[in-house]
């Protein structure tokens, strides 16, 4: 199964793609927004690709890897997965910094939510970034998902957005 836009063939993931994704995982600009600024460690890297091919294969989406057309270069991924330990479906992006800037992200989004609500018929999902990493923020506003809550976790403070299905069937994502 995968998913195209214009520039950007979303899909599944295969074990090997971790070292493709490594250098987008180890950037420490990338991850100031994730975790501080501190790069993933391999085993890390490893244990998300795993997690998405599992997610994949039990839930029926994952967090997308994202390649740009023609080459097919690994640029990020985008899709829904569980954000930490909760039950509650998240959508979410990360993308090589050479991408930053372009729209990528938010052409990713609609199709990743599109197919979340319309193929595995998710009834709601959430989005979730540190207040100041207001590119994240505003693509969440893009795809229809409205603020939720201000909450914080392990002395983070963070925003959650969310839409249901009914508001994405009301014409909200992607306009």
């Amino acid at each position: 199964m995968i998913l195209e836009t214009e520039r950007l063939i979303l899909d599944t993931w295969q074990s090997t793609d971790w070292t493709a994704f490594r250098p987008i995982a180890t950037d420490v600009e990338v991850m100031r927004y994730i975790t501080g600024g501190v790069p993933w460690s391999d085993e890390q890297i490893r244990s998300f690709v795993d997690r998405q091919i599992e997610l994949y294969r039990t839930q029926g989406f994952c967090r997308w890897k994202l390649l740009e057309k023609p080459d097919r270069n690994l640029i990020g991924f985008c899709g829904v997965g569980f954000w930490h330990d909760t039950k509650e479906p998240e959508i979410g992006w990360w993308l090589a910094r050479p991408c930053w800037g372009r729209g990528l992200a938010t052409e990713a989004a609609v199709p990743a939510l599109r197919d979340a609500f319309e193929r595995v018929r998710l009834s709601r999902i959430v989005s979730i970034a540190m207040p100041e990493n207001i590119a994240s923020t505003r693509i969440m506003q893009k795809l229809g998902l409205e603020f939720d809550s201000e909450f914080e976790n392990e002395g983070v403070r963070l925003v959650k957005y969310a839409i249901d299905r009914a508001a994405q069937y009301a014409g909200s994502v992607g306009n």
